[in-house]
């Protein structure tokens, strides 16, 4: 095994996790313009900001308390939502087509299976269980490296098997992948077309480099959420990244129909570590960058097939500027996503919190809910707790009122043993992993509620179970 992730010479993980944020912060402002960075480096760059920030998330107090649960200090929106028993499905707040799908609210021009996808959508926040969801799952995994997607390893299949070859084990029902591997000219139509076909969800986010100068997703010089719009000396990258993204989204097609994405950018804007977030711009500045990236990726690259996400970070410390002062309009947005990383001890608190926010406003707004991506800080290798999957993660959030409506759970890539957010055999969590997955509380690939929806509305491959639809 190669290990994929290493840590950058001198920096010990361990080390004060707002030293690390700071002093790179530092490092990127005082650099000159410099020529778009490479895959390689992003990579590495990538490692550095992941690090920082995840272990600066464990330890940021919340503003001007500890951090505590909202089921303990309830917004307005929390106590309306669990005294009425609002349901997401009878608040979404989108338009209903001919066929009686939901139009998404970005696209009245969607094409058909991406509203069978956000109608399909709405379905699972009324099932029972959460959609399991992770990064990079059949290209990467503890032992293996797929790169041209010719051996269809997965390990959610190598966790869940019964034999050694791990052809009766699952699929998630989400796949992750990084929209600058279509920036680089990697061609990932194999990968996409595999997951698709195993019935699950695609999803691409993109940690974008800044337009500006064309460092990586940390660098904040020049102003570049302002100046990635017209007449801003960044529009042109811009423009360029997004034609790029937008054509290599479209060309994902299934028996010559486009694949529909979830499509994730400019998030966690409510952290402090991306040029795009709070800590390089400002919430005047954020609506109009998000509003023309989304206006131009359907309108001039003529993109239909993309539901579009906003996903902040720690959404139950930042309810309202995540809500109200970053908000780029229901118009601008299809699904209200929330990111979570945080050490084991605080994680259960933490991630409940937030889901608890995420939903009672999305249910205000009248969206479907997701949590985009969450884990364990820098990954559950370390953790000593067997029961984390059914007691302090799905199950947790499954069993509550308002979490149980969520969507999906994105959790992120394994990268080798040392560095994983699933778990094999024999590792400490897996217990709990196969518990979760043999249970209601979680929808797999081939679960037989999600494939019942799916032949229901007319989405994906929608294999033959011989189960009647609901």
């Amino acid at each position: 095994l190669q290990p994929v992730f290493t840590q950058p010479a001198g920096r010990d993980v361990a080390t004060d996790d707002e030293v690390l944020r700071d002093d790179r912060l530092k490092e990127e402002l005082n650099v000159q313009p410099k020529p778009r960075v490479s895959r390689k480096r992003q990579i590495c760059a990538t490692i550095v900001a992941f690090t920082g920030l995840v272990l600066y998330t464990n330890n940021a107090p919340r503003p001007g308390s500890v951090s505590q649960s909202v089921a303990s200090t309830p917004s307005r929106e929390y106590e309306k939502a669990t005294s009425s028993a609002a349901r997401v499905k009878d608040s979404v707040a989108y338009d209903v087509d001919d066929d009686g799908l939901y139009v998404p609210s970005t696209d009245p021009d969607a094409t058909r299976s991406t509203r069978a996808l956000l109608t399909a959508m709405v379905e699972v926040s009324d099932t029972s269980g959460i959609m399991f969801g992770q990064q990079n799952a059949n290209y990467e995994g503890q032992y293996f490296r797929d790169t041209d997607a010719v051996t269809g390893r997965c390990d959610i299949a190598n966790a869940t098997s019964t034999n050694s070859t791990s052809a009766d084990g699952g699929f998630p029902a989400v796949v992750g992948f990084n929209s600058q591997d279509l920036l680089d000219g990697k061609d990932l139509s194999a990968h996409v077309m595999a997951a698709y076909k195993e019935g699950a969800t695609i999803e691409f986010y993109w940690m974008s480099a800044n337009p500006v100068t064309g460092g990586d997703e940390a660098n904040c010089t020049g102003e570049p959420l302002t100046n990635l719009l017209p007449g801003g000396s960044g529009n042109s990258a811009w423009r360029a990244d997004l034609d790029t993204i937008g054509n290599g989204l479209k060309s994902f097609t299934y028996k010559g129909e486009q694949i529909p994405i979830v499509f994730r950018f400019l998030h966690e804007m409510t952290g402090t570590w991306y040029w795009w977030s709070s800590g390089c711009s400002n919430s005047t500045e954020y609506a109009p960058a998000w509003n023309y990236t989304v206006n131009y990726l359907r309108d001039s690259v003529g993109v239909h097939n993309v539901l579009y996400i906003y996903a902040a970070s720690k959404v139950s410390w930042y309810a309202n500027e995540t809500f109200v002062d970053w908000y780029p309009g229901n118009s601008a947005v299809d699904i209200i996503g929330f990111d979570r990383y945080q050490n084991v001890a605080e994680y259960p608190t933490s991630v409940l919190s937030d889901c608890q926010t995420a939903v009672a406003h999305g249910i205000k707004l009248g969206k479907v809910v997701a949590l985009a991506e969450t884990g364990i800080s820098m990954g559950i290798q370390g953790i000593k707790n067997t029961n984390f999957f059914t007691d302090d993660f799905m199950g947790l959030l499954a069993e509550d009122e308002l979490c149980g409506q969520i969507v999906y759970a994105l959790t992120w890539a394994n990268y080798s043993p040392e560095k994983y957010w699933v778990p094999l055999k024999g590792q400490t969590t897996w217990s709990s992993f196969a518990e979760m997955y043999e249970s209601d509380i979680s929808i797999f690939a081939g679960d037989k509620r999600w494939v019942s929806i799916q032949k229901k509305i007319g989405l994906g491959n929608k294999p033959d179970t011989g189960e009647d639809v609901l």
